[in-house]
């Protein structure tokens, strides 16, 4: 899409006529499309405007890179790529993917691979410290 095309597009929905966009309790208004990043409505954080859109989500114990093609049909706009446990590994598999973008579209996903996986990392320290808890009640239970 070309550029004019985009900002007619982001003045469409940004004029009430997104299906997404919610107005919350702030003045800012919200954005409830399942693969925004923010959570706010603008047009640099809108992924129905922006061609090349990436972004992180955490299902479970897995971490997926969510892909928007703009040249895919419209029925598989949106990849997923599975990203391995290990960061390292994480990292080289979200670097092929963006190795095409421009410089500041690619900080902008190292910042969100960097939440993304920091936030996972605590989840997973949480859950393995309930269950080290639970088997310490376990064992307390047994020797009553």
């Amino acid at each position: 899409m070309e550029s004019s095309q985009l900002i007619t597009t982001w003045r469409y929905l940004a004029n009430g006529q997104c299906a997404f966009k919610s107005a919350a309790t702030s003045p800012k208004m919200r954005c409830n499309h399942l693969f925004t990043v923010t959570g706010t409505c603008r047009y640099i954080d809108c992924p129905l405007v922006q061609p090349e859109f990436f972004a992180f989500q955490q299902q479970e114990s897995s971490v997926y890179l969510i892909k928007k093609d703009p040249k895919a049909p419209p029925t598989s706009t949106w990849g997923f790529t599975e990203l391995p446990e290990d960061r390292e590994k994480a990292k080289k598999v979200v670097e092929e993917n963006i190795k095409t973008l421009n410089e500041n579209l690619q900080e902008a996903v190292w910042r969100r691979f960097e939440q993304q996986f920091n936030a996972i990392e605590l989840i997973r320290a949480s859950q393995e410290l309930t269950e080290e808890e639970e088997e310490e009640l376990e064992e307390l239970d047994e020797e009553l």
